[in-house]
């Protein structure tokens, strides 16, 4: 039996400094690409400060407490929840809340922008306005929101463009997809497409410092006891994959209707609807928020 060389592998196995940086390990000779958490530790304080503990509020105090979730900028969060569960009015009533510090933009395939306004107006506590409260409304948010004017669907260029619009021309910071099947090259069973579009997206974040909101159907529940989670999401598993975080949004209509129709009172049940935060890359926090949906104002309260 042949003995190998020791030394005759060492000499094959090490890497030498000419290799080292024709490979790119070093960007110059001191600079390492492999560094020591003493070399880091701006950076981690930064992360801290401006990605943790950083963000606009959802408007609710539950959400709040210990920055449990905040609309971070550079991040894509997909909003879920079964048909009729509420997701478009609840980003509605989060928008309210976020133009108070920046801008918005809403592109909204499924809801005419008129329909849009008209449900913030009642969001506001304006149920029948008057002319002027619906003046007085369109003044006080004409430069603050923003609506992207598709139905039906639009294409993945022109939403693409609305980004970069909306961020350099309108100051907007927050924007809203609704839905992910709207966008005329996403199929249901295209996976490959819902893969690309949400990578996309996900750099368009990142390169542009906003935060998406991108509303995902999911598949056909049994009924409302069901409770939807990530799994639920129509389409590829890179949807939940690859988005930085995952709200599911679960209401309990037919509990709404038992106290509608005095079958149940209100203490009888702990709330009437739940946001369950399922994913969150920058913050370790993932619960379950509970709420209760009046019909009549249109708003999620965090008390019956």
């Amino acid at each position: 039996m042949i003995k190998p060389n020791i030394k005759e592998m060492m000499e094959q196995l090490t890497i030498t400094r000419e290799t080292l940086l024709e490979g790119g390990y070093y960007e110059e000779e001191t600079d390492f690409k492999v560094k020591s958490t003493d070399t880091l530790l701006e950076d981690v304080k930064k992360y801290y400060k401006e990605e943790v503990g950083s963000g606009f509020s959802l408007g609710f105090q539950k959400t709040d407490v210990d920055c449990n979730f905040l609309i971070r900028r550079g991040e894509v969060t997909i909003l879920t929840g079964s048909s009729g569960s509420g997701k478009t009015t609840f980003l509605s009533q989060v928008l309210l809340n976020v133009m108070n510090y920046t801008n918005v933009l809403v592109a909204s395939m499924e809801m005419k922008p008129v329909l849009q306004i008209a449900k913030m107006i009642q969001q506001t506590g304006l149920k029948n306005p008057t002319e002027q409260g619906i003046e007085e409304f369109c003044e006080k948010y004409k430069d603050k929101l923003w609506l992207f004017n598709a139905q039906g669907t639009t294409t993945e260029t022109d939403l693409v463009a609305s980004f970069s619009y909306g961020k350099y021309v309108l100051d907007c910071e927050v924007f809203v997809v609704d839905s992910l099947m709207k966008v005329d090259s996403i199929a249901e069973d295209d996976y490959a497409s819902q893969k690309k579009f949400i990578n996309k997206l996900t750099t368009i974040a990142r390169d542009l410092n906003i935060h998406i909101f991108l509303v995902a159907h999911t598949k056909k529940l049994a009924d409302d006891t069901v409770i939807p989670d990530a799994s639920h999401i129509l389409g590829s598993s890179h949807i939940r994959n690859l988005t930085d975080n995952i709200l599911c949004l679960h209401r309990r209509k037919d509990i709404e209707q038992q106290i509608q129709l005095k079958e149940l009172e209100v203490g009888d049940n702990p709330c009437t609807c739940y946001l369950m935060v399922q994913k969150q890359r920058n913050h370790p926090f993932e619960g379950t928020f509970g709420f209760w949906f009046d019909k009549t104002t249109q708003r999620f309260k965090e008390q019956p």
